[in-house]
């Protein structure tokens, strides 16, 4: 998926910024915080307009992650959005070609490559470059297969404690 890539990159470069609430302000994507039950998050919307909801009950972490997603589902699926509202009870759905497109956006959008690959070349394994990147174990794996599917070579064994 080299255009999901392609197109977070070009994002980034763009708007000089991985934050998914920080892009949400930039673009015309209304993103709140709010209370969802057992909802991580929700892309929709209301007329016109795009709005991401987050789960207030997330920690910090799990709240960009869940906007990454969501913000996914607007770059990528608006048009399913338009006819349904998207809602997030698991993001790692990887049952779900629509869900696991979110989750790839998401891991290219919160993951830089650099670092991560500096860090997997310092030694750590997936779980200490994931803590070190404060990012989910599972969103890490997703970015190197990713990345392997582009022609690089990460070990994504996880009982692997070296991926170099």
């Amino acid at each position: 998926m080299s255009y999901i890539y392609d197109m977070v990159n070009d994002l980034i470069r763009t708007h000089g910024t991985r934050d998914p609430f920080e892009l949400c302000r930039e673009l015309p994507v209304n993103c709140f915080t709010d209370e969802l039950g057992g909802l991580s998050g929700l892309f929709t919307y209301i007329g016109d307009d795009p709005v991401i909801i987050v789960s207030s009950s997330l920690c910090e972490e799990d709240r960009r992650l869940a906007c990454a997603h969501e913000l996914g589902h607007f770059f990528l699926h608006s048009a399913i959005a338009k006819e349904s509202t998207l809602r997030e009870f698991e993001i790692f759905n990887m049952k779900d070609k629509v869900e696991y497109d979110a989750n790839i956006f998401a891991a290219h959008l919160l993951i830089d490559d650099s670092e991560m690959i500096s860090l997997l070349k310092d030694g750590c394994d997936v779980f200490r470059t994931a803590m070190e990147l404060r990012v989910n174990p599972n969103l890490l794996n997703i970015k190197l297969s990713e990345l392997n599917g582009m022609g690089y070579r990460f070990d994504t064994d996880w009982g692997s404690t070296r991926l170099f």
